[in-house]
């Protein structure tokens, strides 16, 4: 594939295939990768400033009742393959970003029908105690 064809492409504002995408990716060199997107933020967002946080995703639960369509990790309540994440493990993965410069963690989860609002104020109690931020319960 023709990389110079494909800057150009993009450098014009112009939507990039899947197989350009990955043409440039092994292809090009990281400097290019950069100023492209580089280049693309700036178009989109012209302010100087650029800003950016470590964090990491936590999913507390994967039984749900709601089903959405765009969830491909749920588990019914009645299988045995469901999982709740203890405080102890919920600990582990927090002081893991942090040690890891993270400052934040997205709490995702599925809407477990045997879990009281209680249940939920105590984690998120726990997660506080640890002196990070929360971005929780809803689509990152």
């Amino acid at each position: 594939m023709d990389l110079k064809r494909i800057t150009e492409k993009s450098l014009a504002g112009e939507r990039i295939t899947a197989e350009e995408g990955l043409a440039l990716l092994e292809h090009g060199d990281l400097y290019q990768l950069g100023f492209l997107a580089n280049a693309i933020r700036r178009r989109k967002h012209p302010e100087p400033m650029v800003t950016y946080v470590v964090d990491r995703n936590i999913n507390y639960t994967d039984i749900c009742i709601s089903a959405c369509k765009f969830c491909a990790f749920f588990k019914a309540p009645e299988d045995p393959a469901g999982s709740v994440l203890s405080f102890g493990e919920l600990g582990a993965k927090i002081e893991e970003t942090k040690a890891l410069g993270g400052t934040q963690i997205l709490l995702q989860g599925g809407l477990h029908p045997d879990k009281p609002l209680e249940f939920y104020e105590e984690m998120l109690r726990f997660i506080k105690g640890h002196g990070i931020h929360i971005h929780g319960f809803s689509p990152p």
